[in-house]
C-alpha cells in the first residue's frame, strides 16, 4: 500500500519535538475530524507513551491522556503497543505517514485511537504553545522559591510513606530496603525491594560477621545468592547499571554503613554533612549517591528522628542536582534552561512534583509557577 504521505526522513525524536513545539493548523484527523491541541502534554520518559497529560479537542470530543508518535502508523503494531497495558491511556496516535488502511488505531482494551498524520513542517512564530509558567518566568518571576517549597513537600511525602516501615521494622531495615530499591533503578526497583524482604538486614549482618571473607565481598555474595531466585531485567540496561553491578555496589555500601559488629539500626556514620561522602563507594557515582540520599537516607532520617528536622531539610537544600531527568527536559526549557532551574536536588524534586501533580494532570496554568 502506498502511504498517504512520505514519511518524515528524520527520527521519531524530531517528530516528537515538532509535536511539543506546536503544529501549524488547521489539523485534521484521519477519520475526518478537526483537531485542536489545547495542551500537547509532557515527555513520558524512557518507558510507555511519548507524551502524557495531553488535552485535545477532536471535533468536539474532549480527549485527555497520552500521545504516541511513530514515523509510520504501522509502528504501533511493530512495537506491539496494541497488547501493552502501558499504552491503554493513549488518546492520539501521531505518525509521519499512515501506511495502514485504517483511520483508527486499536488497543486490546477495545478502544479505537484516532490517528493524526503530521502536516508538512512549518516554522510558526511565535511558537504555537507557550505555557503560562514560561510566560511568568520571562516576566520576571523567580522559580526557585516555589520549586524548593514543592521539593520539601515531596521530601515530607517520602518520609510519610516510609514511616510505617520504620515503625514496624526499624530505621536500619527501612534504610537498607530503600537503598536497594534505589540501586535497582527503574528497571529492577521491585525486584530489589523483594530482595530486601527475603534477606533482611539483621540476618545479613549476622551472617557476614561470621564470614572470614572481606566484608564487602561477603555481603555481595549473600545478596547475589539470594537474588538468584528473583527475576530481574537485564535487556536494555546500561552495563554499569546491570543487576550484578548494582548488587556489587550494594555490597560495598552495606559493608561501609554497617561495619563488623554494628547493630542493624540507622548508621552512626551518616550525618547531614557527611552523607554524600559516605555513599561514594565503588559502583556508586555522584549522581547515584545523591539519588540514594534523596530517596532513602533523608526520608528515613526524618521518619525515625535520626536527624533533627531542620538539619535534614538543610542537608536536602544543600544537595546538588544529580542531573535533570529526561521527562523534565521540556519543563526545564520552559522555566529557562540556561538559568538551570533544577540546579539543586531540592529544586529538581520540586520539578518532579510539579510534573506529576500539574503538567501530567491537565492542570497547566494552575501550578504555583503560573498562578
Amino acid at each position: 500500500m502506498i502511504p498517504r504521505r512520505a514519511p518524515d526522513p528524520t527520527s521519531e525524536a524530531a517528530l516528537a519535538a515538532r509535536w511539543a513545539n506546536g503544529l501549524a493548523g488547521p489539523l485534521r484527523l484521519e477519520d475526518g475530524r478537526r483537531l485542536q491541541v489545547i495542551f500537547p502534554g509532557v515527555p513520558g520518559g524512557s518507558f510507555g507513551p511519548d507524551f502524557t497529560g495531553a488535552i485535545l479537542d477532536a471535533g468536539g470530543d474532549y480527549l485527555r491522556g497520552a500521545v504516541e508518535i511513530h514515523l509510520l502508523a504501522s509502528g504501533w503494531r511493530a512495537h506491539h503497543h496494541q497488547d501493552d497495558p502501558a499504552y491503554a491511556s493513549v488518546v492520539l496516535h501521531v505518525a509521519g505517514a499512515n501506511d495502514s488502511s485504517s483511520t483508527l488505531t486499536p488497543h486490546r482494551s477495545g478502544r479505537l485511537i484516532p490517528i493524526l498524520v503530521l502536516p508538512p513542517e512549518t516554522s510558526p512564530f511565535p511558537p504555537l504553545f507557550t505555557p503560562p509558567c514560561a510566560i511568568a518566568i520571562r516576566s520576571g518571576r523567580e522559580p526557585t522559591p516555589a520549586l524548593e517549597r514543592m521539593g520539601l513537600r515531596r521530601l515530607r511525602m517520602k518520609a510519610a510513606r516510609v514511616a510505617p516501615a520504620v515503625a514496624a521494622h526499624g530505621a536500619g531495615q527501612a534504610l537498607y530496603a530503600l537503598l536497594l530499591e534505589t540501586l535497582g533503578g527503574p528497571s529492577n526497583r521491585e525486584a530489589f525491594a523483594s530482595l530486601a524482604r527475603m534477606l533482611p538486614l539483621g540476618p545479613l549482618l549476622e551472617a557476614v560477621d561470621e564470614s572470614p571473607a572481606p566484608r564487602g565481598f561477603a555481603v555481595t555474595a549473600h545478596l547475589k545468592g539470594r537474588a538468584a531466585g528473583i527475576t530481574v531485567r537485564r535487556a536494555g540496561v546500561r552495563p554499569m547499571a546491570s543487576p550484578a553491578k548494582r548488587l556489587e555496589a550494594a555490597g560495598q555500601l552495606i559493608a561501609r554503613l554497617w561495619p563488623t559488629g554494628a547493630v542493624p539500626g540507622f548508621p552512626s556514620s551518616l550525618s547531614p554533612g557527611a552523607a554524600l561522602r559516605e555513599l561514594r563507594v565503588t559502583g556508586i557515582g555522584r549522581s547515584l549517591a545523591i539519588e540514594c540520599i534523596v530517596n532513602a537516607v533523608i526520608p528515613v532520617a526524618l521518619a525515625s528522628g535520626a536527624w533533627p528536622e531542620e538539619a535534614a531539610e538543610g542537608a536536602f537544600r544543600a544537595l546538588p542536582s544529580p542531573g535533570t531527568y529526561g521527562k523534565l527536559k521540556r519543563l526545564e526549557s520552559w522555566l529557562g534552561g540556561e538559568s538551570r532551574p533544577f540546579a539543586g536536588a531540592a529544586r529538581l524534586q520540586g520539578g518532579l512534583l510539579l510534573h506529576a501533580d500539574y503538567c501530567t494532570r491537565g492542570m497547566c496554568g494552575r501550578c504555583p509557577l503560573s498562578s
